[in-house]
Formats: structure tokens, C-alpha cells, sequence
């Protein structure tokens, strides 16, 4: 009985050695992107919407002002393309940001993960529905907040998702 279990155990535990290690407890690709926050600003800079997990945890002051920098460095000074979207991303040691400019609003994300294609794809598509079913109503700041709980709905599944 115990030639059996050893026969058995030793190419199973050959086999978890040889996996890279961190890959045995790592959670399914959804998971692997850890979502801070998702923001939604009018053209001018001013906020529209913001959703966040309920258990994410907060900034340290030392993070924050580089990323609130730049995020308001891109949604003032970047300008809209005639065709296609602005896209940024950056690194803030652990943390990246993404953002993508429409024609009147910007969308930004704030999450831990090394990869920032999937969510840049997200935030494109995001743009796009949004503007798209509320063309001719986002010109300016007020007439985007009557929009900011669609926003905010919107945005949730960004969250969800991670």
C-alpha cells in the first residue's frame, strides 16, 4: 500500500514543482486584474462619475498626486481625434492607469495588474456606448451629469469584472 502511494505522490509532486511557482494559488484571469477605481470626466476636467469596490482599499497620499496629476494632465491638455480614441497608460509602482479620451468625455481606470490591453479594450468600448447613446446631450458639464448615474451603471460591470 505504501509503494502505491509513492508511486502516485512522487510525479504529482514532480509535477507542482516544476509549474512556476505562484501559479498553484492564482486566481482565474478575471481575477488577476484588480480594479482601484474606474472615473468619468467631462472634456473640461470636471468629474461626472466615479465607481469604486467596496473593498478596495484607500490610497496613500504618497500615490495619489502623481496619479490625480496625471489624470488631470491628460483629460485638459489631451485633444479629441477626428477619428478613433486617445489612449494613455502609466505605471505608478504596483498601480496603472488607463485612460481613454472620447469627444466629450474621458474615461479612467485605476487597478493593479501588469496587463493593460484587456481593460484599454473595456474602456474603447465604454467611450463609444456612452457617446453613442447619448450623442448631442454631453456638450457641456451640466448637460453630462444628468447622465452620471447611467455612467455610474455602466462602469459597475468594469468593477465586476475584475
Amino acid at each position: 500500500m505504501l509503494d502505491l502511494i509513492t508511486l502516485l505522490a512522487a510525479p504529482a509532486a514532480a509535477l507542482m514543482l516544476a509549474l512556476p511557482f505562484g501559479m498553484h494559488f492564482r486566481p482565474a484571469a478575471a481575477g488577476d486584474r484588480q480594479m482601484r477605481a474606474v472615473y468619468l470626466f467631462h472634456r473640461t476636467g470636471e468629474p461626472i462619475a466615479m465607481v469604486a469596490p467596496d473593498h478596495a482599499p484607500p490610497f496613500a497620499a504618497e500615490q495619489l498626486e502623481p496619479i490625480i496629476w496625471t489624470v488631470r494632465d491628460f483629460v485638459e491638455t489631451s485633444m479629441p481625434k477626428s477619428q478613433g480614441y486617445d489612449v494613455t497608460s502609466m505605471r505608478f509602482d504596483e498601480e496603472a492607469l488607463v485612460a481613454v479620451r472620447g469627444a466629450h468625455v474621458s474615461v479612467c481606470a485605476v487597478f493593479r495588474s501588469a496587463n493593460t490591453s484587456a481593460i484599454r479594450r473595456d474602456l474603447v468600448r465604454f467611450i463609444r456606448d456612452f457617446e453613442g447613446r447619448n450623442e448631442g446631450h454631453l456638450q457641456t458639464w451640466e448637460d453630462a451629469c444628468r447622465f452620471a448615474g447611467e455612467a455610474a451603471d455602466a462602469m459597475s460591470p468594469l468593477i465586476a469584472a475584475a
